[in-house]
């Protein structure tokens, strides 16, 4: 059974996706109050980081397996299967929102950019073997050092530079996945002994300051300045808990300031958005702290966590949809007129209806055609797969 911890991570992970898609393409005026327009912008912050989780959940789990042909098709199948049908839903129920764009786009899902996640996200998988070659040939010191180039160059220059010029989407996956990895090896020790050494490096144990950084660095294989820049030991360091915390806390503190900023001093070199993308310090940290978190998180299986769990892409391919997107979200255009507070509570029921709404119906996808249509590919092409899953399994070797 899968690890119910790590699939609630995922569960949370999309609603605050559908928190993010609330505040990003709800039909709020331009000249709203500043404090509504603060609780708006708040919202914002776990858009990409519930990207980042899911990321380095992938990482977490794939640097110790390779991908399976079954896992790729499926993700594309499932694409194709809601761009597909809710184009012809749409076409048929209201037609006005099938624009020309959106029909282009709708008909080439993986290569339009209609789901950039998905587009990125499957190009990862494909990539992840190779990834996987360079995870295995590192050593301990030479990951703490990718982990920290990559940290400084892809996170830390563009959040105090406010641009990115090493801006990649797919970069950005490559980076995380490898950082998941990381992050697992790190806890679960390299060698007997080691998570014990975390923990009382972390914790105190019983010897003196000095005494946990010679632990630390004894266990992670690296010390002083490149320990601070190593985000996964940094994390590990302070806690998963604390970590997501502050990175939350700070990207909203930042969201409020730069609404502040632009309503009292006219400010527009950045706009309210700015704080919580994904490369950003605050938001990156925050998700190596929830993935951390969430995997110390002492929790029995759980059937039902895992079946939720499973939507998570469903319900992301249809709520995110070009043609859903503009039929649901101006629905609560008049949520705004009823302040702050409405605000919030709104975009939490919104996230919670539509997490249920869509674990629904993909639900009855994966029942009525994903699982047969499996089952049928299997015992007619099963030795191909197998074939292609192996060939996957040695590549680059």
């Amino acid at each position: 059974m899968r690890d119910s911890n790590i699939e609630l991570l995922r569960i949370v992970s999309m609603m605050l996706i559908i928190l993010f898609h609330f505040s990003v393409h709800g039909p709020w005026p331009a000249d709203g109050v500043l404090a509504t327009d603060v609780a708006v912008g708040v919202l914002a912050f776990g858009g990409k980081l519930g990207v980042n989780c899911f990321v380095l959940i992938t990482g977490y789990f794939m640097t110790r397996s390779s991908v399976r042909v079954a896992s790729v098709a499926r993700v594309v199948l499932e694409t194709w299967f809601y761009s597909w049908g809710l184009l012809i839903l749409f076409a048929v129920a209201q037609p006005e929102l099938v624009t020309q764009a959106r029909l282009e786009k709708a008909a080439l899902p993986l290569v339009s950019g209609e789901y950039w996640f998905i587009t990125n996200f499957v190009a990862l998988m494909v990539v992840s073997p190779f990834l996987n070659l360079l995870f295995d040939r590192l050593s301990h010191r030479g990951k703490s050092r990718l982990a920290a180039i990559g940290f400084v160059t892809i996170s830390v220059l563009p959040t105090l530079a406010t641009f990115n010029p090493l801006g990649s989407d797919l970069l950005w996956f490559f980076y995380l996945y490898l950082v998941g990895g990381w992050i697992r090896e790190l806890m679960e020790g390299a060698e007997g002994g080691d998570t014990l050494a975390i923990a009382l490096a972390r914790d105190g144990g019983d010897g003196a300051a000095a005494d946990r950084d010679a632990a630390w660095a004894k266990t992670t294989g690296a010390s002083g300045a490149l320990a601070w820049l190593d985000p996964a030991r940094l994390t590990l360091r302070v806690g998963g808990g604390p970590m997501a915390v502050a990175g939350v806390l700070v990207s909203w503190a930042a969201i409020a300031a730069i609404c502040c900023a632009e309503a009292w001093f006219g400010f527009d070199r950045v706009n309210a958005q700015y704080p919580v993308w994904q490369y950003m310090i605050p938001t990156f940290l925050a998700s190596t702290g929830m993935l951390v978190a969430f995997a110390r998180l002492a929790m029995a299986p759980s059937r039902t966590v895992n079946n939720l769990a499973k939507c998570a892409l469903g319900v992301y391919l249809i709520h995110d949809n070009p043609f859903v997107r503009a039929w649901l979200w101006p629905h609560f255009a008049a949520v705004y007129a009823l302040g702050p507070a409405a605000i919030i509570g709104a975009s939490l029921l919104a996230a919670v209806g539509v997490y249920a709404f869509g674990a629904a119906v993909d639900s009855l996808r994966i029942a009525l055609l994903e699982k047969p249509l499996f089952r049928w590919l299997n015992s007619r092409f099963g030795d191909q797969i197998a074939r292609a899953d192996h060939w996957f399994a040695t590549m680059g070797k």
